[in-house]
Order: structure tokens, then sequence, then C-alpha cells
């Protein structure tokens, strides 16, 4: 858009012109100056949006639409645009915002499940009810997850036989009737579905391309990582991260033979995710913008380079943003995103299943379920009888449902009744998980465009890798050096 709008035609007209884009034009809404409502800095660029006549006879016929562009480059620093404001985008956004070599660095963070308002401080002693009514982050279901921080769950789930995972049961399901069966599998593939689904056939594409010609299921990647991410959140000289309170509580994993295994832990993902959002407000001032409630369209192209991103708010009013940098952390949406502008991003949602649970026997570490189904973690918060609560955790669904399987909550809770007898359950609810081909984060630059980076299919470990994850990221975005090798990450991998 021209630096300054001065438009010359009648107040109740828009008239709409072209820009070209390399190999496109785009045709974008030129608001006049009867219709624009208000101009205004907005950390590193100008906005000027634009509303309908609030006369009746305007009313409900102009959508309304917003186009922002920058300031001049000496003034405003480097933009980013980080698409996501869950644990990928908020811990990218941390060391974006840190880097004490690039201090004009603004950052604009767009989800439409992030909220920017800080929520009541709820005293110590808070039951899980309260918290459950006051505090907003437990109505978007991906900020309630197993709460296990687990660097010890290195093993990949792409390790795991195809035979017996994913064909034999099929082979079962036509003779052994449900009655006979003594087991419920881990992994379950809903195909009536998934056969038709266009990211299933990518996905599935780049997986056997990953476990039978490449041979890439190591766990020492997964291994660094997970490692890396724990060092980032105990990170004694980081006061920001250290300040926040979101009930860290086991002290390690209780296996099945008995054995602990130290340096595992659990935490509220929703309350860090939260409580990191309003420290980078506190802490950044304007070098942060948060715009919540909006859904990502459209990515603009010109040649190699991603330059604008278009959203929508929650009334389907329009907002195009330009950036030097662009993030993609969008967990299971990354993919559809990516698929639309030609990025390899072979990212699925794989569906799991949780349980809260209270019980008066108190067990300070992770519980291994048994059968590998799950975990049991305690919570660091007592329910309204003053019971101990444990969030459950298990099993890998491919389907594309958005229902919560009561069979799989059941199969939960009878597995933890082995060590929780007494176990009464709270909730229950079913969650996406945006699980990469081979089981990898995808972290770095993209492969088509100079200017896109990925920070996504972090899985079932997202609350484990998410903090290393985004530190990774903002290390190569900011060309530092990286603490661990990225190589592993590359979104290079999948091509």
């Amino acid at each position: 858009p021209p630096a300054t709008l001065q438009p010359t035609l009648p107040t109740d007209e828009m008239m709409m012109f072209a820009i070209p884009r390399g190999r496109r034009c785009c045709r974008l809404p030129y608001l006049l100056e009867g219709h624009i409502r208000r101009s205004y800095a907005v950390g590193a660029f100008q906005s000027v949006s634009s509303s309908a006549d609030t006369s009746s006879r305007h009313k409900n016929k102009i959508r309304t639409s917003t186009i922002v562009r920058f300031g001049s480059s000496d003034a405003s620093g480097e933009h980013i645009i980080i698409l996501g404001g869950g644990i990928a985008g908020l811990s990218t956004a941390r060391y974006l915002l840190s880097d004490i070599h690039n201090v004009h660095v603004k950052v604009t963070i767009i989800d439409r499940n992030v909220i920017d308002k800080v929520p009541r401080q709820l005293p110590s002693y808070a039951t899980y009810q309260e918290q459950q009514i006051d505090l907003l982050h437990y109505a978007i279901p991906s900020r309630k997850n197993g709460n296990v921080l687990c660097p010890s769950l290195t093993i990949p789930w792409t390790t795991r036989s195809l035979w017996r995972e994913a064909f034999l049961p099929v082979l079962k399901s036509y003779f052994v009737s449900k009655k006979e069966g003594t087991s419920t599998p881990t992994i379950s593939f809903d195909w009536s579905s998934l056969l038709v689904d266009r990211n299933m056939w990518s996905f599935g594409y780049h997986f056997i391309k990953q476990k039978l010609l490449l041979g890439r299921p190591e766990h020492q990647s997964n291994k660094s990582i997970l490692e890396y991410s724990m060092k980032c959140l105990d990170d004694p000289s980081d006061d920001l991260i250290q300040s926040i309170d979101y009930g860290r509580c086991a002290k390690g994993t209780l296996l099945d033979d008995g054995s602990i295994v130290d340096g595992d832990s659990s935490g509220d993902i929703g309350l860090f995710c939260q409580g990191l959002l309003n420290q980078l407000l506190s802490y950044n001032g304007d070098r942060l913008t948060i715009l919540p409630g909006e859904e990502v369209s459209e990515l603009e192209i010109e040649n190699d380079r991603v330059f604008g991103v278009k959203s929508l708010d929650q009334h389907g009013n329009e907002t195009t943003l330009r950036a030097d940098k662009i993030v993609v952390a969008l967990g299971v949406e990354s993919a559809n995103l990516c698929r639309g502008i030609g990025v390899p991003c072979p990212v699925y949602s794989v569906k799991g299943h949780l349980a809260t649970i209270a019980s008066r026997i108190q067990c300070e570490y992770n519980i291994t379920l048994p059968g590998g189904v799950g975990y049991a973690a305690p919570m660091a918060i007592n329910d309204a009888e003053d019971r101990r609560l444990y969030r459950l955790s298990g099993f890998v669904d491919f389907s594309l449902r958005t229902h919560t399987n009561h069979e799989r909550i059941e199969a939960l809770l009878d597995a933890a009744r082995v060590h929780l007898p007494d176990l009464e359950l709270i909730d229950a609810s079913s969650c996406h998980r945006p699980v990469s081909a081979d089981d990898r984060p995808i972290i770095g630059p993209s492969i088509r465009y100079s200017n896109l980076f990925l920070c996504t299919g972090f899985g079932s470990r997202g609350w484990s890798v998410g903090l290393g994850s985004g530190k990774l990221l903002a290390s190569q975005m900011m060309d530092l050096d990286c603490d661990v090798d990225p190589s592993p990450y590359l979104p290079a991998r999948f091509r």
C-alpha cells in the first residue's frame, strides 16, 4: 500500500486497485476518508482500519477490512509474525525478544485461542474446581494436556511395528468379537475417514519414506531436544521463566518394574502458557503485540518470500499484516496452511485422551500405566475434598472424529486403578496432537520460502520440548550459535 493514504473519491465509495505481486495480482480494498475509523501505531507497524457506515442502509453490507503496513525500517526494526499462541509460539517469542543483540525486533502473535487477559490471582490453596471457573485457559482443549514433563520419553512411535500396530488389529476385528478381546490397543486407525483425507496420504508417504527408505527412527534426536528443553525450563539465570508458577510437582517417573526415572516431572502447560504470555507483555512493552481471537486465512507470497498474513476475527473482519519473517507454530493446523503454499509439513492430527481423577493416595512421581497405555501425572493442587489430583493421558488414535471415546477413558481408569484403587473421575476429554511423520519436532526455515519458519510437530511431547524448540528456532532466525545441533529437526528432511 502507498506510504500515505490520500483518498480523492467521494466518501461513500470504495475504490479497488491492483498491486502486482510477482506472478500474480491481488486486489485490496482502498478505504476512503469517510470510512476511516482510526489510525494508530501498533508495535512495528501502522494500521488503517475501516468500518461500514453506521446508518441502517449500510449496516451488515460492508465487511470491515484492515490493511496493516510498516513504518520506515529505520524506526521500526525487524517485524516477526508468529502464527500460534501455544507453547511453540510463545516459547519462540520469548527467545526472539530476549536477544540482546537485536533489541529492535518486534513480534506479533496471532491466535484464535490465545487469551491476553491477566487472570485473577488465585490463592495458593485454591481448589481445582475454583481454577476451572476462574482460569479461562481451561476452556481451550490444547491447554489441558497430560501434564507430563518427560525427557525420558525418547523412543519415537515410528519404531513400532506397522504389522502389529496397524494391520493386525484390523484383521483381528473381523474374527474376534469385542467380548472375546482381552486388551485395548494403544494405537488405533479409523481407516474409513483416513483414506479419504489428503493430509493422511502426505503424512503416510513421508512416514514410509522416513521409516523404510531413510531409516531415521533414532532416539538420540528426541533425547537431545527433550534434555535441552528441560535445561531451558530449569535455567536459574532466566528470571522470566523462573517467575512463572505452573504447578511443578512430580519428582520423577515410576516405571512398571518399580524403578524411578530421575529428571522427569509434571506441571500445568495451560498455567505456564498464561504465565509466560503475561510476563512477555510485562517485560517487553510495545515490542510484543497480541492479536487474540484471530484466525489465519491466507499467506501472501511474492517470489521466494512470504510478505503478508491475512486473518479473520470472530466477526469476519479481515486484517492484513506485513512482516519480515513469519513463524508457523499452529500445531495440528500447520499442515493445512503450509500445503496451501506448497511447503512440505507432514504433521497429522492424532487424538489422545485425558482424564482428571482424585485419590487420597499421595504419590510424588508420574506413574507409568500398565500395558504402556499412558501416564498418571500428579498435580500440585487438591480438589474440594482435599484429595490429590492426577491427570491421566494416553492412547494414540488416528481419527478425524473429535468426540471423546468413553471406552478409551474407561481403559485409562482401569489401568490407573492398579496404583490408585480409590480413584474418582473428575472430568474427561480428548485433544489432537500435532505428530510429525518421523515423530520429531519440525524446527527451522522452510525449504521454499527464505523468511518462513516452522515450529510444529511436537506430538505428545509438546510440553516437554516446547521451550527448547522455541529457543532453537529463535537462534536460527537471529543467526546465533545453536546450543544443540539443529539438523535433525530441519524441515528440509521432508522434501
